[in-house]
């Protein structure tokens, strides 16, 4: 029996490793979450934006096995869970009410409908924190003063993409005072002007056109002859985002477009001071090779500012906050990224690693009782050998001739020994290679 548990666990022991490292030690597919948001400091109502991912290697997918219970304590013992059971490619938006303005650190935990942990932590977020990474574009573009008339041009909603046509407005004034009456020929390089004919400022020195730009470094050129003959010039260019998507409130909604392909597209609705909303808008062909989408906006409150991206943490150069209310004056754009508050992925990757090295432990540790097996039971093998020879020899020939022809040798045994640790070394290397 012991020769046969000799041959035997060398290959058990192969097998094992085999189902160790194919198997139970095999890299699994992790599953996290990673929540975003604004303020969280004095907010009442916490409105957040989960992205739910499945990560096998270095590639990230969407994932979602709904509907995910998220639960938030804030430091006053003030508790609030909602269950999220709609998602877009794996992301959703949603808000928790506290009831009551909070103060301090939140804890939070987001789980699935299995109940398995997707992301927890703590955050604490207050208004400067998140407002000191906000971007403004906008704003006046001044002429020089070397004329009698001051001219100055604007991007009347604060910005412009390629493609979509928005609104120019001029200004011209005169010792610091506007200046009606007065005529006006305007021409731009690399975009599209229209509505300029018979151009002429108001009461309040104002003007404007339609303005949409075809590339990316437009200029504009604008002239302007007051009644008395006294004129003035402005030649600049005029700020583009490049990939930026457009966003306007209509009445049935938010119309978002893009001058490119697009599936998809993020928005969240913000004030200068707190998250408000968010959303995924889905985005259809629009016939000019761009895409097209509308969205229902909730009752917010003003002023506020829609922020438009690609990306589902708004983090990038062509995201821009378009204004929702209308001015008198050019607005300027609100473009604040969602922050990240919890992110589960690291710590998913954490327990899988934890889980492998337990693999891994748990196999050299049969390694290890395999092989001091296979040495015992082939040292009881070959001394119960040597006593059955050393017997019969004693029996025919006598005690004396009998150790002459076979003494005892300890050499072929230490040999032996030797070669089956160098199978289960080479064996116990295979599974250090797969932990690399």
């Amino acid at each position: 029996m012991s020769r046969g548990w000799n041959l035997s666990l060398p290959v058990l022991t192969v097998l094992v490793v085999c189902y160790a490292w194919l198997v139970a030690g095999a890299p699994r597919k992790l599953h996290g979450a990673r929540v975003y948001g604004g303020p969280s400091e004095g907010v009442s109502v916490l409105s957040l934006r989960v992205e739910s991912v499945e990560r096998e290697g270095e590639r990230e997918t969407a994932f979602w096995q709904g509907p995910l219970s998220a639960r938030a304590r804030a430091a006053s013992g003030a508790e609030v869970a909602v269950s999220v059971a709609r998602a877009v490619n794996g992301v959703a938006d949603f808000a928790l009410d506290f009831a009551r303005p909070v103060h301090g650190p939140i804890d939070f935990e987001l789980r699935d409908a299995a109940h398995a942990l997707l992301a927890s932590g703590r955050f604490d977020v207050d208004v400067t924190r998140w407002a000191a990474r906000a971007r403004r574009r906008g704003g006046w573009i001044r002429g020089r003063a070397d004329h009698a008339l001051v001219l100055s041009v604007a991007a009347e909603r604060g910005a412009f993409v390629v493609g979509v046509p928005g609104h120019l407005s001029i200004r011209v004034e005169r010792a610091g005072l506007p200046v009606a009456g007065a005529t006006l020929s305007i021409s731009a390089e690399g975009a599209r002007i229209s509505g300029a004919e018979s151009l002429r400022s108001d009461e309040r020195g104002r003007a404007r056109v339609f303005f949409e730009a075809s590339e990316l470094n437009p200029s504009v050129r604008v002239e302007a002859r007051a009644e008395d003959g006294q004129n003035g010039l402005i030649e600049t260019p005029v700020a583009v985002v490049a990939g930026g998507m457009h966003a306007v409130r209509e009445s049935d909604g938010m119309r978002l477009e893009s001058s490119v392909p697009r599936s998809e597209a993020f928005f969240s609705v913000v004030s200068d001071r707190q998250r408000l909303a968010g959303g995924v808008v889905a985005l259809e062909p629009n016939g000019r090779g761009g895409s097209v989408g509308i969205v229902r906006l909730p009752p917010v409150q003003l002023p506020s500012w829609v922020v438009v991206a690609s990306e589902v943490d708004l983090r990038s150069a062509a995201a821009i906050g378009w204004p929702l209310a209308a001015n008198n004056e050019p607005a300027q754009t609100f473009d604040v990224p969602d922050l990240l508050l919890v992110d589960g992925l690291p710590a998913a990757f954490a327990r899988e690693q934890a889980r492998r090295s337990r693999v891994r432990w748990l196999t050299a540790a049969f390694i290890g009782l395999s092989f001091a097996l296979s040495v015992s039971l082939l040292v009881l093998r070959v001394r119960a050998a040597d006593r059955e020879i050393t017997q019969h020899l004693h029996q025919g020939l006598g005690s004396e001739l009998s150790t002459l022809i076979a003494p005892r040798r300890q050499l072929p045994l230490l040999v032996a020994v030797l070669a089956i640790l160098l199978g289960f070394a080479v064996i116990g290397l295979v599974v250090l290679a797969r932990a690399v």
